[in-house]
């Protein structure tokens, strides 16, 4: 008995010593200091949670979907009919320089440019040309003139222009004659021509260059519906952008980094011409208009002070003629930029909706 007392005394202390070796195992493991060879490592890897819902952009982010241009139809003629030369135009005449004769340039074709109107391609030439710094000086520029090189002379006067504001009234009446042989007259072509192809138009032809086919007509002095196959176009690459000064009551058009024309504007009293830059949404001749108390005057008429012309930027703002030419250099609108009826006809012709026009003080 006592022998099966002492052997039941010894499986009871194996007993217990396990059980204590266990219960510190894992209070050893629960209190760190125990070493755990199978921890996982720690990943700098993304967590993959649900994507929040998509906010929606405000109006002024979202893309704007732009409404084509309005476009008359255009009659091309019978193949082969001359080209009036004598058509009206609202651009002023161009001053007469001597031009340098054209070399052998390359001739712009229908296949030559992209069928996106957007961006149009020109074939480039198989030499390349060393830059040329820009003279900066009037006697420099003016050498520039007499030797027929009007578009380079041109682009050296804008650089002045922009860069330099203070000598504008010392260049202003020789960029105007420069910009008038290269962006108001069939002569001083800065890129190749374009020939008409069989079928064009210039509605057709005039948004592959982002610009109005009545600019293309006016200087080219040329009747749309008499165009024929073969005829060479000068053409200017678009689009242009506006900058409107409220402070000098000026409207200023440019082209790429070039000066292009300048107006004198009519604006918004008490400061309601808003600021900042736009687009051109859409181009409306003859403007319906409805005054404050709900009566509504019909376009094409003389007391509508829309005038003819209606360019829209959004929000009930736009850029118009009127029927107050005394209002131009004043404040006296409701937030519209107004224009001389016979200026805004020719920006009107200009512009192509998607325009930037950058309004500011």
């Amino acid at each position: 008995m006592s022998r099966r007392r002492d052997q039941g005394g010894g499986a009871g202390l194996l007993f217990l010593l396990l059980l204590a070796v266990a219960v510190g195992g894992w209070l050893g493991h629960r209190g760190g200091w125990w070493p755990n060879p199978f921890q996982p490592f720690v990943t700098n890897g993304l967590v993959q949670r649900p994507a929040p819902a998509q906010s929606r952009l405000s109006d002024r982010e979202a893309p704007l979907d732009l409404p084509e241009q309005s476009e008359p139809p255009v009659d091309p003629g019978p193949e082969g009919s001359p080209a009036l030369a004598g058509i009206s135009s609202s651009f002023p005449p161009a001053p007469i320089f001597r031009e340098k004769q054209p070399g052998s340039g390359p001739i712009v074709t229908a296949d030559a440019i992209s069928t996106n109107p957007g961006t149009p391609e020109i074939k480039p030439a198989t030499a390349t040309r060393p830059v040329v710094p820009l003279p900066t000086t009037l006697v420099e520029i003016d050498r520039l003139i007499q030797d027929g090189e009007i578009g380079r002379a041109h682009t050296a006067l804008s650089q002045v222009y922009f860069q330099q504001p203070v000598r504008r009234p010392e260049i202003q009446d020789r960029i105007e004659q420069t910009a008038a042989a290269v962006y108001f007259s069939p002569r001083s072509h800065v890129i190749p021509a374009y020939t008409i192809g069989p079928g064009d138009s210039l509605a057709r032809i005039a948004p592959r260059f982002q610009v109005g086919w009545q600019y293309l007509a006016a200087v080219n002095q040329i009747d749309p519906r008499r165009i024929r196959a073969g005829q060479k176009l000068k053409v200017i690459r678009g689009p242009f952008r506006v900058i409107v000064g409220l402070d000098d009551f000026t409207l200023l058009v440019g082209a790429g980094s070039e000066y292009v024309c300048r107006f004198r504007i009519g604006i918004g009293k008490d400061n309601s011409t808003p600021l900042g830059r736009f687009r051109v949404l859409r181009k409306i001749p003859d403007p319906q208009y409805t005054d404050p108390d709900g009566r509504v005057i019909a376009g094409g008429t003389a007391e509508n002070p829309l005038g003819q012309f209606w360019i829209d930027l959004g929000e009930g703002y736009g850029i118009h003629g009127t029927n107050e030419p005394k209002s131009i250099g004043r404040s006296e609108s409701r937030g519209c930029v107004r224009m001389h009826n016979r200026d805004i006809e020719r920006l009107y012709g200009m512009l192509v909706t998607g325009c930037e026009v950058v309004i500011h003080r």
